[in-house]
């Protein structure tokens, strides 16, 4: 088993996922996963998404580093994405009224004028 195989089967195990569930959110096989951890295959056109669902840089997973780094901003956009772009039509219906709300309520807030104390 190569290193990435080693790391992606850690991170998933850590997530308690199961191998068909990384795969659903990538959009591909589960036999197409396991060939990512066994090492059959480098995932060479889902690198980035790896890194996102599992909060990594995409360095760690191939090897390239040890430490675990933080998941930039744009990475926890995109796991974050990844999360809407998996609930069905009416749990983004939900997210988009609670995020309009929550976008309202805090323009209401910044038009307020500043009290000083």
């Amino acid at each position: 088993m190569s290193i990435t195989g080693q790391r992606l089967r850690m991170l998933r195990e850590e997530k308690q996922w199961s191998q068909e569930a990384v795969a659903r959110r990538l959009g591909i096989s589960r036999t197409a996963y396991n060939k990512y951890e066994s090492g059959a295959i480098q995932p060479v056109r889902k690198l980035k998404e790896l890194a996102g669902i599992f909060g990594v840089s995409t360095d760690y997973i191939l090897g390239s580093v040890e430490q675990r780094e933080e998941a930039t901003t744009v990475t926890k956009a995109h796991r974050q994405m990844q999360k809407y772009m998996g609930l069905s039509d009416n749990g983004r219906k939900i997210v988009d009224l609670t995020l309009d709300a929550v976008y309202a309520h805090e323009e209401r807030q910044d038009s307020l004028p500043k009290v000083e104390g």
